[in-house]
C-alpha cells in the first residue's frame, strides 16, 4: 500500500530516515533540510566518529528496532565502503530489509522528505537516486 492509499484508508504512515554519515555531515545537511522546510520528523543523523564498528552497528539497530512495521525506513550515508556501509550492514539493514543510499546529499534528502508520504518506498528510492545524481553537475560555463 503506497503511503497515499494508506492515508485514504486512514492511516498514515511515514517513511522514516537516518543519516549515518563520518563526522557531523550527517548533521550538518539534516540542519539545512530543516532550514529549507521547516522541522521534519522521523528525520535523524548519526555519526560513527568516536565510535567502534560496533558502537555504530549498535546505533543502526536501536534505529531499527523503532521503526513501526508499517512506516519502513531508509538509511543514507557518505560513502558507499565506508565503515558506515559496514555499520548499515552489521546493525541488520539487509535483514530488516531497509534499503542503504550511499554518496547522501541535500538534493537526497530533500527528495526524501517531500516524497515519502506520497511513493511507496521502492518508488521514492528510485526517485531520490535520480535526483541525487541529477545534483552531481557542472554549474555554469565551466563545462
Amino acid at each position: 500500500m503506497t503511503p497515499a492509499a494508506a492515508r485514504r484508508a486512514g492511516r498514515m504512515i511515514m517513511i522514516q530516515g537516518l543519516v549515518l554519515t563520518h563526522g557531523a555531515i550527517g548533521a550538518e545537511l539534516v540542519k539545512v533540510v530543516e532550514l529549507i522546510l521547516g522541522p521534519v520528523a522521523g528525520l535523524r543523523a548519526e555519526t560513527n566518529q568516536g565510535r567502534s564498528a560496533k558502537q555504530t552497528a549498535e546505533v543502526v539497530t536501536g534505529w531499527l528496532e523503532q521503526l513501526a512495521p508499517a512506516d519502513g525506513g531508509l538509511i543514507f550515508i557518505d560513502d558507499y565502503g565506508g565503515s558506515c556501509a559496514s555499520a548499515s550492514r552489521l546493525g541488520g539493514a539487509e535483514s530488516a530489509r531497509v534499503p542503504v543510499l550511499s554518496g547522501v546529499n541535500l538534493t537526497m534528502l530533500l527528495a526524501f522528505v517531500t516524497w515519502r508520504e506520497e511513493l511507496a518506498r521502492a518508488e521514492l528510492v528510485q526517485r531520490i537516486i535520480d535526483q541525487g545524481r541529477l545534483a552531481v553537475t557542472v554549474v555554469g560555463a565551466a563545462r
